[in-house]
């Protein structure tokens, strides 16, 4: 062996560095030991670049005397304090940020619901956001209250309305066709403490629509209520007659059964679930009562970034008097006919594992944003092969306001028309 070899070997093995790591003898060593291998000029090179990275983490680790400027536990700690996204951020990207074009334009359905306060019933009431790019960035273009449905080659708008009915009010949803200023309204404030009948939406999207029914009336002298879910196409909730009549049929009012959706091959599994029929509001179901094997009663629901199939299962509670349902899961997807596009180009697994907060989540067709939904907040981030937690647009949500609708139109010129209309129908942000 060398001796300036050996001596190296016998300085570093006498334990921990102190100072600054190395003393001045042993830094003229090893300098003395490049030197005589200054024939192979590439490998003293490295070896003095690899020398000079131990001198500059010895003098990052430890101060001059000795003492560690930063403990070990302290840098375990304040790793685990670093969320998700901080440290996907901290990879590195080599895509410029500002280059991120987004081409591709988003309608946000909203719903909130405002629970019973004094004399006002519990209610809900709609928004509908449209995000599209504008001078290179993302941003809400428009923005305004009931759901704007792009229908067929237009728009169809969704709103609540309050019929009066012998002194009793109701939330009743109704649709027009949007060609220009709000032609539905709902009143700012209620006078009862419940309404007789109240529909909520659900899901909007493509000609479909899924709500919730909640009818109150006397049964026998005594107060009853009476749940229902339904899926209608939109000519079907056109046509509704609830409450038209003062008597509340939901069962005989049009809606969208889970067999003419799927076809007769779904029917053995709607039997095997054994649901009973829905029953109108006054009647009481038996044993005798017939299983559903149509799929009367559905809905579609928002779980984990998609929207999936649910169906009601009916049952009377007896403490209450009130008749309402439960919900089952199908092992169906639903059609293109209900949802067109419904993918997340990541897992739910990654969405939460990166934002724990997070109950929805959702992406354009072209893949190119994803928008996480937290309690509070929609935040868009570019999404190139993996997400990108650098915000496009960040979105204030009501504490109870949930997404019902995600329609969007990608590419030119259908952008632009929908800014256009957008703008027009829903009034700028």
């Amino acid at each position: 062996m060398n001796p300036i070899d050996d001596e190296l070997k016998k300085s570093l093995a006498n334990g921990p560095l102190i100072r600054n790591g190395f003393s001045d003898k042993l830094q003229k060593r090893i300098e003395d030991r490049l030197e005589h291998k200054s024939g192979n000029t590439k490998k003293s090179m490295l070896v003095f670049g690899c020398v000079s990275s131990v001198l500059i983490a010895a003098s990052i680790l430890f101060t001059v005397d000795g003492v560690p400027s930063v403990g070990h536990d302290e840098i375990v700690v304040h790793k685990n304090e670093m969320t998700a996204f901080e440290a996907e951020a901290a990879q590195p990207y080599f895509k410029d940020q500002a280059e991120h074009e987004v081409r591709s334009a988003v309608l946000i359905g909203l719903r909130e619901d405002h629970p019973a306060a004094g004399s006002s019933p519990a209610h809900s009431t709609y928004r509908t956001l449209l995000l599209a790019p504008e001078a290179g960035e993302l941003r809400t273009a428009a923005e305004g209250d009931g759901i704007l449905m792009p229908y067929r080659t237009g728009f169809m708008r969704i709103a609540p309305v309050s019929p009066l009915s012998v002194n009793e009010e109701s939330q009743i949803l109704r649709v027009v066709a949007a060609d220009g200023a709000m032609a539905l309204s709902h009143p700012s404030s209620y006078n009862n403490k419940s309404l007789k009948v109240a529909e909520k939406l659900q899901f909007v999207g493509n000609r479909y629509v899924a709500l919730s029914q909640t009818i109150r009336q006397l049964d026998q002298n005594k107060p009853s209520v009476y749940e229902y879910a339904w899926v209608k196409e939109v000519e079907e909730l056109a046509s509704s007659s609830i409450n038209s009549t003062g008597i509340a049929r939901p069962v005989q009012d049009p809606h969208t059964t889970l067999k003419r959706l799927y076809g007769e091959s779904i029917q053995p599994s709607l039997k095997s679930l054994n649901t009973k029929v829905p029953q109108n509001p006054g009647s009481r179901l038996s044993s005798a009562e017939p299983v559903d094997d149509n799929g009367e009663s559905w809905t579609i629901a928002r779980k984990n970034g998609e929207w999936i199939p649910q169906i009601a299962s009916y049952s009377e509670r007896a403490a209450d008097s009130s008749y309402g349902y439960q919900l089952k899961a199908l092992p169906y997807k639903l059609p293109q006919s209900v949802v067109s596009y419904d993918v997340l180009p990541l897992s739910w697994d990654e969405i939460r594992k990166l934002q724990p907060t997070a109950k929805d989540a959702f992406s354009s067709p072209n893949r190119e944003i994803v928008g996480v939904v937290s309690n509070d907040n929609i935040v868009v981030f570019p999404f190139d092969g993996r997400l990108i937690p650098t915000p496009l647009l960040k979105i204030k949500l009501a504490p109870e306001e949930s997404i019902i609708m995600l329609q969007w139109a990608v590419n030119e010129p259908y952008i632009e028309q929908w800014k256009q209309k957008g703008k027009l129908l829903l009034g700028e942000s």
